[in-house]
């Protein structure tokens, strides 16, 4: 019996740990148990994407994990760190984010947000270049001469019904 109880605080220990400890967050633990991290000091990582919206003494940016995203409000020195944002053809700076967590921020309308600490850039992100198969572009091409090719036909059997003789 004794070794149970040992093994149970053990595991309730290291889920403590787990939960408060300085480890990573991850960002749908925070939205679907907000009531946990409130006020609480959270360290999250992920890609920043979106666009970056500016405020009077600060920034927000939009951080995706590999499940959710969520709003992050930055001090303006944090601002010269980040080179790129996740979109269309581009691949973002994948960050570690050190901040406060607010369930509720009294400062934004109420919002779900972490303001940010630190902002500390893993990997640099970069331009994604477009690749098309060429197959598909040959296709493309082949698609856009039969659509000429009937277009040119139906012209021509208008032109023949509307002058029949010639």
């Amino acid at each position: 019996m004794k070794k149970i109880k040992i093994i149970f605080i053990g595991l309730l220990f290291g889920r403590i740990i787990f939960l408060y400890g300085g480890d990573r967050t991850n960002v749908s633990a925070l939205i679907t148990n907000p009531t946990l991290f409130d006020g609480r000091i959270v360290q999250v990582e992920g890609e920043l994407v979106g666009d970056i919206i500016e405020g009077s003494d600060g920034f927000w940016v939009n951080l995706l994990d590999s499940e959710s995203a969520i709003g992050i409000w930055c001090p303006v020195v944090e601002k010269a760190k980040i080179r790129f944002l996740g979109r269309y053809e581009v691949q973002g700076d994948y960050v570690r984010i050190t901040g406060v967590f607010h369930r509720q921020c009294g400062q934004h309308a109420g919002d779900i947000d972490i303001h940010a600490n630190s902002v500390d850039v893993l990997q640099q992100g970069y331009e994604v270049p477009e690749e098309i198969p060429l197959e598909k572009a040959f296709f493309a091409i082949f698609l856009g001469i039969v659509s000429l090719a009937a277009i040119g036909i139906l012209q021509v059997l208008s032109r023949r019904e509307t002058h029949p003789n010639g």
